[in-house]
């Protein structure tokens, strides 16, 4: 299949026998050579898969009436659907429409209350920073058996990640569960849930992080000199991707070392698993968030639909915190790698909270929703 064979197809089933070794070696050549790979026999059912993928045509032609109810216009947490062209990536409109949804977790941004910009009396945690606001509920469909059907998909795809992480860091030769705490669970330094030990002996806590999934269909354009599905970029919602493509529509590019774009086909029961833009900052750019993009499909072909699932870091968390549990010597793989080719930001410190950075990525693709909820300085700041 046309650039299966430039992107490793890893067999997550050689994890449990006597292949675990080849896998492992495997995905230190995808982590360092790649960027990108695919993944089989990787646990999460294909009837839960199923459930949900077998919505999506439904869930897009509802009434225009019904899909626009749900606006992100109404979200904050810039949740909800965006209409056909209503996203940009590098200034220019992605032709694809797509619902937003999320972890389901509760408001914790409140506004300041006192000069300073503080919240007071809410111990030792600030949720009067605006990133906070990014955090919060879903709007959901009425459509009967959506929200199981999503739920379903997102614990599984979640649990995924976490057994994923685990055998990144086995073959970055790192203690299993250094990441857990990223995500708010138990490693072998915790004492309760989210909190752990730094360098210097204090202890910081994260709130469990926030893990976001669109759900995107990409229609026919009949312009064939207008065929941006979704602009060149690098992910920068979280640290991990799990891309699902379904059906058998092509489109999904990704580019190479040498600035050629190859193909990534849909392959039955796979995930496309690639690496976002922390994960980048975080190895000092040993591993690549490696720059993809989507093609719209042509007049000619079907309409594409695929699920990404973008596994979430603490808001309040840094990339710098991050990096200091990555050892030097990994850090070290390829000191020339990194810096700003156009597309990433994350290495420029400004950006080392993931809060900041987090809002920043949102409020550059959805200007409308950022200057209703967040105001016209703030979009200019991070515009700027």
């Amino acid at each position: 299949m046309a650039g299966a064979a430039s992107i490793p197809i890893l067999d997550l089933s050689w994890a449990d026998g006597p292949k675990r070794a080849e896998l492992l070696e495997q995905l230190r050549s995808a982590l360092f050579d790649v960027g990108f790979l695919y993944i089989r026999h990787h646990g999460v059912s294909s009837t839960i898969i199923k459930d949900l993928t077998d919505m999506l045509p439904t869930l897009f032609e509802l009434p225009a009436k019904e899909k626009a109810s749900l606006s992100k216009l109404n979200s904050p947490h810039f949740l909800g659907y965006s209409g056909f062209a209503e996203e940009t990536t590098l200034g220019k409109q992605d032709l694809r429409e797509q619902y937003d949804f999320a972890t389901e977790l509760p408001v914790v941004y409140e506004a300041p209350l006192n000069d300073e910009g503080a919240n007071v009396g809410r111990g030792k945690r600030n949720f009067s920073q605006l990133y906070w606001r990014l955090r919060g509920p879903n709007q959901w469909l009425e459509l009967p058996g959506f929200k199981d059907a999503f739920t379903a998909y997102h614990d599984a795809v979640q649990d995924l990640s976490y057994r994923f992480v685990h055998l990144i860091e086995e073959a970055f030769d790192i203690p299993v569960g250094t990441c857990d705490h990223f995500f708010g669970r138990q490693d072998p330094e915790v004492t309760t849930a989210g909190r752990y030990t730094t360098s210097n002996g204090a202890s910081k806590s994260f709130l469990p992080p926030q893990h976001r999934i669109k759900l995107l269909r990409y229609p026919p354009s009949s312009d064939p000199t207008q065929a941006q599905g979704v602009g060149a970029h690098k992910d920068s919602s979280g640290w991990l991707t799990f891309l699902c493509q379904v059906g058998g529509e092509p489109g999904l590019e990704v580019q190479s070392a040498d600035g050629r774009w190859i193909k990534a086909p849909p392959i039955e029961g796979t995930f496309v698993v690639n690496f976002g833009n922390a994960f980048e900052a975080a190895t000092d750019g040993a591993v690549k968030a490696t720059i993809h993009r989507v093609i719209a499909p042509g007049p000619d072909n079907n309409v594409r639909y695929s699920i990404p699932f973008f596994q979430g870091l603490p808001l309040d968390m840094t990339v710098s915190e991050i990096r200091s549990y990555i050892p030097e010597r990994v850090r070290r793989l390829r000191k020339e790698a990194g810096g700003d080719d156009g597309v990433s930001s994350f290495l420029d410190p400004r950006w080392d909270s993931l809060g900041d950075s987090q809002l920043r990525k949102w409020i550059r693709s959805h200007r409308d929703v950022g200057l209703k909820w967040y105001g016209q300085e703030v979009v200019d700041f991070y515009t700027a």
